[in-house]
């Protein structure tokens, strides 16, 4: 598949790259900013064609696969020394309510709260398909709020976020990303990662990325 000239490889400065990705500091770096990195999406293509071509990019494909697997994350995040809530796989035996459970199925991923035992009754068959897939559920203290961080680069205009937006840049190393986080006792547990597609980035946010390098055809 052939690169495409539009306005989506951002070629970052040398101080915006993490320095634990152990990039070559010769060759530059390329930030695929589409958004949206959904396996066999552009997103998702567009990182495989840049990585074909034998560029240094961030996500890498493989990158892009594991970012939005909600398990797959946390245990990234867990061994990166990030706090997570607890979960658990299941099909039919849900957690404690409230909760935060996640499908993990070929066909959604998207997170739902389930506040009580009414919820987690009305939606169990419909999470899991009738206990065909799994789907990790993550428990929520009772006093809790969940917060959704917006990232550009490592950065978030929300100024308490600010360390955990630049941690969470360099793990997943996804340009543009959501966060959902469950904040509890000034700790913030990282939930999920989901996409921020670039049309949708508000005029400070693109700001951000024309000041963290040059755009590249």
């Amino acid at each position: 598949m052939a690169l495409i000239a539009v306005r989506r490889t951002l070629a970052l400065q040398p101080e915006r790259i993490p320095g634990g990705w152990g990039m070559d500091p010769t060759r530059p770096v390329f930030a695929n900013l589409v958004g949206d990195y959904t396996y066999l999406t552009d997103g998702y293509y567009h990182s495989l064609d840049l990585e074909q071509a034998g560029e240094q990019v961030a996500p890498t494909p493989a990158e892009c696969l594991d970012a939005y697997v909600v398990p797959i994350a946390l245990a990234k995040a867990e061994r990166a020394g990030m706090t997570v809530p607890r979960s658990q796989l299941v099909t039919d035996r849900f957690l404690a309510p409230p909760l935060l459970a996640y499908p993990v199925n070929p066909f959604s991923s998207r997170g739902e709260l389930l506040a009580d035992a009414a919820a987690v009754e009305a939606r169990r068959k419909g999470l899991t398909y009738t206990g065909k897939y799994p789907v990790l559920c993550q428990t929520l203290p009772h006093d809790f709020r969940i917060d959704v961080v917006r990232i550009v680069l490592g950065c978030t205009s929300v100024p308490e976020y600010e360390a955990f937006a630049q941690a969470v840049w360099a793990l997943f190393r996804l340009p543009l990303m959501k966060v959902r986080t469950i904040v509890v006792n000034d700790a913030y547990l990282l939930s999920a990662v989901e996409p921020l597609p670039y049309r949708q980035l508000a005029t400070d946010e693109r700001r951000v990325v024309e000041e963290a390098g040059t755009w590249h055809a």
